[in-house]
């Protein structure tokens, strides 16, 4: 087989604009963005961007690379834990206390928290960039540092739409299985050697701008993606609140800055999102932090002032790579020294701004200007280092117009273990982009020694060592999960409901006939949230559906009950679900939601003239609805886990659909019930208006098949309550919701019989105690009990359908049920 060229063909100008084009479509389809809502965005800067053009670097090359960035890695690590145990190089003045001890982001309550700990800060990306005489380290990122799903997906676009590039490329180091040995690494964090250890990954939600990042590592590694409040201190122990109640944790991957962590002992603005107590707990070691507390005082910008000193004292070598020449601004010679010579120097704050800063602060051409320092300088020169100008090569040598770059570069510690991601993440650019943003970017191809295929650096390959903890639902995925179905099926079936009441408002109704129609708009109105919709009994059905009660039944967002506010809402619980809801699922949603969005632009004005007020969007709104829900179900049934994550979704599809179908009923059945002791022509002759119904229901062909007649009030009963293969049937539905209850319990092991499975079970005892007969019967049946009309028992009926949500969420999802009871003896054994 003939070796691949060594020096590809690089795509003309048109060949790469047409690929920018596609790894932007590819980004936003696989939802890898920034997820926040709209009004949490504040930088109008594209979230992520892909360059076509990779970095290539070679084996040699790469070679000199992994061992600065080892070596540099090992330096960090020691620096920490010197710093939080011994502070060795504190009392030898390697450093002026204030470099570090006045830090912000040193963590004064951490000394001593952890001694025997060698790598504090398991995970590191290293910034450097590329000079005329060769690489140079820029910053170092210890607290959270971002970039490595980027990096990964990079790889994956890029191989998805330049192939042909890379087919032409030598053979490089794949990317791939990095996320696998993060969590082999985090396994080994685990606290007395546990084989199977309980692991989350800790987030402060999607209101973080990476929280992208987050999900996608999660759901690689297959962790529960936890906010702070999923999580309870109890006796020096961390647990997870699980539908099963409270899971033990032994190690958090924390993606969330240490300033928030723990409130009891850090101050914060952002409270709800840290743990109180944590800091007690890995105290006691019983849960470990990856990355540890503090680890965010290696990040200033200081340490480059005294590295080469005091690597010397923690490792006894010389820097094998340089970082940029830093002097500080609070020594008065080195600050004269950077005046005589400002036209070399930028003045840059110790540490970058980081989430949730008030502001900005000035910018480093702000720092030191033509008149000397500004004024922030001045008041605080300890904050602010001044480091050289050096020229950075661009991505492109070849183009006078290429802008520099940076090599964002990740190492992962175990122990004293290095591993080195082979390839990174290229930030293209003169600044670095905004805080809340991951900027232009390439992708980082490293070529493999061409004399042996894969020596020189190892190709990465994880295996987690020890047992694997499959831990339980968390409790708030499984009301986000339940929330989600309920959502979808109440736009599905309002989006049928009205498709089909738009089909009858084209049909002619003599307006003898009309009155028999108000039944059907009060049961659409009910069972789409619309009680308060005020209808005329001798309205035709095109007047009844107005254009303006069309739109806000479809697209008006200010509607809580609109179509769309529910597939908003489907969306916001999703986002709450990147880490179980799959990628493609996740992708038809967010095109229904954009899709709906953009009809939502177009709507008409009621002064337009009649002829022209035929409402387009919400028809098109209504048709994309009815086609992406079922895709979206389709698409999820063949990706996720059926685990009981699943059975929660469907309990909550189930739980909307009976609703739903008794509103309908209500008030149709109820008028045809009570109408039988006076008259029994409604028995036996043809009910347009009970056909409509059971169109709106999607139950005309299910009807037909079982009862092969004309719709009459008593079969469409029977087939509405107690038909158990019906799929739009209460007695169905809730046999579904039964069954989905009963293979949680089992999943969980559990011997008492839950309440919500008795409440279940009670409901549908109830049904199949139902006396139709008394309500469609002939005028010598048995009459109903005076005050039990077939109204009353079907809003009976709905109060029980209701009850079922209340149950749930004390058991399930809030623990109000069982919660104060805390662990058992085994759990806090375990």
């Amino acid at each position: 087989m003939p070796a691949r060229p060594s020096s590809p063909r690089l795509p003309t100008s048109s060949q790469l604009q047409a690929v920018r084009s596609r790894l932007r479509l590819s980004i936003r389809d696989a939802g890898l963005t920034d997820l926040r809502p709209a009004d949490a965005s504040p930088s109008e800067a594209r979230f992520w961007d892909i360059e076509p053009t990779p970095l290539i670097i070679d084996a040699a090359e790469w070679k000199l690379l992994v061992a600065a960035l080892q070596q540099r890695a090992r330096f960090v690590n020691a620096f920490l834990t010197d710093l939080y145990t011994r502070q060795g190089a504190l009392k030898q003045r390697l450093l002026p206390p204030e470099a570090v001890l006045a830090d912000p982001y040193y963590r004064r309550p951490c000394l001593g928290l952890e001694p025997d700990r060698s790598s504090p800060a398991m995970l590191l990306r290293f910034d450097l960039m590329k000079t005329a005489d060769g690489w140079v380290f820029v910053s170092t990122k210890a607290n959270t540092p971002i970039g490595l799903s980027y990096a990964v997906q990079n790889r994956r676009f890029m191989t998805q739409e330049a192939a042909e590039l890379y087919h032409n490329l030598p053979d490089y180091h794949s990317v791939i299985n990095f996320p696998l040995q993060l969590l082999d690494s985090l396994h080994q964090l685990a606290p007395g050697a546990k084989r199977a250890p309980s692991i989350v990954v800790l987030t402060a939600g999607p209101r973080d701008p990476f929280y992208s990042e987050h999900s996608f590592l999660a759901r690689k590694m297959g962790l529960p993606l936890v906010c702070g409040d999923d999580l309870l201190v109890l006796d020096n122990c961390v647990y997870l609140k699980t539908i099963a109640g409270l899971e033990r944790v032994d190690v958090i991957y924390r993606r969330l800055n240490d300033a928030h962590i723990d409130p009891v002992v850090f101050s914060t603005d952002r409270e709800s999102v840290g743990i109180p107590g944590l800091m007690q707990c890995i105290r006691a070691r019983t849960v470990v932090l990856a990355n540890a507390i503090g680890s965010g005082v290696a990040e200033s910008r200081a340490i480059d002032v005294y590295l080469p000193r005091l690597m010397r004292f923690h490792l006894g070598e010389s820097p094998l790579l340089p970082s940029i020449p830093t002097h500080t601004c609070g020594d008065t010679d080195q600050l004269d020294y950077i005046l005589d010579h400002r036209k070399d120097f930028v003045v840059r704050p110790v540490h970058d701004p980081r989430l949730g800063d008030p502001r900005p602060g000035p910018g480093a051409a702000e720092l030191l200007g033509e008149r000397g320092l500004a004024q922030v300088v001045k008041e605080n020169p300890h904050a602010f280092v001044a480091q050289q100008r050096l020229a950075a090569l661009p991505l492109n040598p070849g183009s006078k117009k290429a802008p520099p770059f940076r090599l964002s570069a990740f190492v992962l510690a175990r122990g004293r273990h290095f591993d080195v991601f082979p390839g990174g993440l290229v930030r293209i650019g003169p600044d670095e982009p905004p805080v809340d943003r991951v900027g232009v970017t390439a992708d980082v191809l490293v070529l493999t020694p061409t004399d042996t295929g894969a020596g020189g650096v190892a190709d990465i390959e994880a295996v987690v060592t020890g047992g694997v903890t499959v831990t339980t639902l968390g409790s708030r995925s499984a009301e986000h999960l339940f929330w989600l179905g309920r959502y979808l099926e109440r736009a599905e079936a309002a989006a049928r409901m009205l498709a089909i009441l738009n089909d009858v408002a084209l049909e002619e109704i003599p307006p003898s006939d009309r009155r028999r129609w108000l039944p059907v708009w009060r049961g659409l109105l009910e069972a789409t949230g619309h009680t308060s919709e005020k209808i005329r009994a001798r309205a035709s059905p095109q007047a009844t559906l107005s254009l303006e009660l069309t739109w806000r039944m479809t697209l008006d967002l200010e509607n809580p009950s609109s179509i769309r506010s529910s597939v908003a809402s489907a969306c916001d619980n999703a986002r709450q679900l990147r880490d179980i809801v799959s990628p493609e699922s996740w992708t038809v949603l967010t095109r229904l939601h954009d899709r709906l969005n953009h009809l939502a632009r177009r709507k008409p004005r009621e002064t337009a003239p009649a002829d022209q007020r035929n409402n387009p969007s919400a028809s098109l709104g209504i048709d994309e609805v009815l086609g992406d829900i079922n895709a979206f179900l389709g698409t999820a049934e063949r990706t996720m886990l059926h685990d009981e994550g699943w059975h929660f979704l469907r309990m909550g599809m189930h739980l909307e659909r009976a609703i739903m179908t008794c509103s309908a009923l209500r008030h149709l059945l109820g008028v045809h019930g009570s109408a039988v002791e006076t008259s029994s022509v409604l028995i036996y002759r043809d009910n347009p208006e009970l056909s409509a119904l059971l169109r709106m229901l999607g139950s005309q062909d299910v009807y037909r098949r079982l009862y092969q007649t004309r719709s009459q009030p008593r079969l469409v009963a029977e087939l509405f309550l107690r038909e158990p293969n019906a799929p739009r049937s209460i007695h169905a539905n809730l046999q579904q919701i039964h069954a989905s209850l009963q293979a949680v319990h089992e999943a969980m092991e559990e011997q008492a019989e839950e309440p919500t499975i008795l409440a279940v079970a009670d409901a549908l005892a109830w049904l199949d105690a139902l006396r139709l007969d008394r309500h469609f019967g002939a005028r010598d049946a048995e009459p109903a009990e005076e005050g039990q009309t077939l109204h009353e028992l079907l809003a009976e009926l709905l109060g029980r359908l209701y009850s079922l949500h209340p149950l749930l969420s004390d058991h399930y999802f809030s623990h109000q049920a069982r919660l104060t009871a805390g662990p058992t003896q085994e759990e806090l054994v375990l």
